[in-house]
């Protein structure tokens, strides 16, 4: 063996010596300790970038408004319609001989309806309903008849700015007469979607 070849021999390669090794390790971690540096660094900045997320304010919850309820000789204005409730009766009969009488007591309320709008409207039974708590009470249409042959308040015809007054009859018990909470409900026509009340109690 030469001498020239024992030399060759005798050196390492570079990767087998020490310090290259320790050279690696210290780079790896500057490079690791410095990309934590870098993400901790860009988080805090986020953070800093992020605006503080405003409270949104509570809505607070609207009041349930009651219907107002009106008296005898008050005005309720339901739509363009203004009905008042001048007074309440009873009967037995009403038409007289040839008229109709009662299966339990006739309540008889006279109401007048005024025209606010801009067409004329047609004065129906159907505007009228008494409530007593959760029960329903509709017009007796052919005792009303009756009962306005001399005014022909029912199915008349009221332009605007003009009124008429007539009798709503209801064949009812007399225990409902006597209940202190006897309401009469008014509404413009049978598919009318606004009422108002009116208290007729006696």
């Amino acid at each position: 063996m030469t001498k020239k070849q024992s030399n060759e021999k005798a050196k390492k390669p570079f990767y087998k010596k020490w310090w290259v090794w320790i050279l690696a390790i210290i780079v790896v971690i500057a490079v690791s300790t410095s990309g934590d540096d870098e993400a901790a660094t860009s988080d805090t900045n986020t953070l800093k970038e992020q605006p503080a997320k405003a409270e949104t304010p509570k809505k607070a919850k609207p009041e349930k408004k009651e219907a107002k309820v009106a008296g005898i000789g008050e005005v309720v204005k339901v739509g363009k319609v203004e009905f008042t409730v001048n007074s309440t009766s009873t009967a037995k009969n009403v038409g007289g001989e040839y008229g109709q009488n009662a299966q339990g007591t006739y309540l008889l309320v006279n109401v007048t309806v005024k025209n606010t709008g801009n067409e004329s409207i047609t004065t129906d039974t159907s505007f009228f309903q008494i409530k007593a708590g959760e029960k329903t009470y509709d017009a007796d249409s052919t005792a009303s008849i009756y009962a306005n042959e001399a005014t022909d308040f029912f199915l008349q015809q009221v332009n605007p700015d003009l009124s008429a007054t007539g009798v709503v009859v209801f064949d009812v018990s007399d225990e409902l007469i006597a209940n202190p909470e006897l309401m009469l409900q008014v509404q413009t026509g049978f598919f009318g979607t606004e009422t108002g009340l009116i208290k007729i109690a006696q």
